[in-house]
């Protein structure tokens, strides 16, 4: 099995799949040695749009009994850096994981020559660090 325990090994992993003409959001799942078990296209959009529900994204980590997961989407406008509702789904995802137990590890923006990582640039420690006070 494939381990993925950085962005850089994520990016790989996802770099041939990368679609130039549509947004796409993938899923790494992945199991308790960081080892990838399922890898996922879970949605398709247009050049600049792709409509995400999270439910489906939970669906897929729970039946494949993963231990923690990566998601990805690509940016076909080759300009990697976050737009405020890439930010905003995926603070909704990191508190949906903490709450089924489900760390997301990671969210890579990428384009076919580069990637942009959410937990490089401190997101989810900051999340982390905010969603504390409210976990019983």
């Amino acid at each position: 099995m494939t381990e993925v325990s950085s962005s850089l090994q994520a990016f790989e992993c996802l770099r041939a799949q990368i679609n130039p003409y549509a947004e796409e959001l993938w899923l790494i799942a992945l199991n308790s040695q960081m080892e990838v078990i399922k890898k996922d296209m879970v949605f398709r959009g247009t050049a600049d749009h792709c409509l995400i529900h999270p439910r489906d994204i939970f669906r897929i980590l729970i039946l494949c009994n993963a231990s923690s997961f990566i998601m990805a989407h690509n940016h076909p406008s080759d300009q990697v850096l976050p737009s405020e509702q890439d930010l905003v789904l995926t603070r909704k995802i990191h508190q949906l994981a903490t709450l089924f137990q489900i760390p997301l590890n990671d969210h890579i923006i990428m384009t076919t020559s580069q990637y942009y990582s959410m937990a490089d640039q401190g997101y989810f420690k900051k999340w982390k660090k905010s969603s504390d006070k409210y976990l019983y």
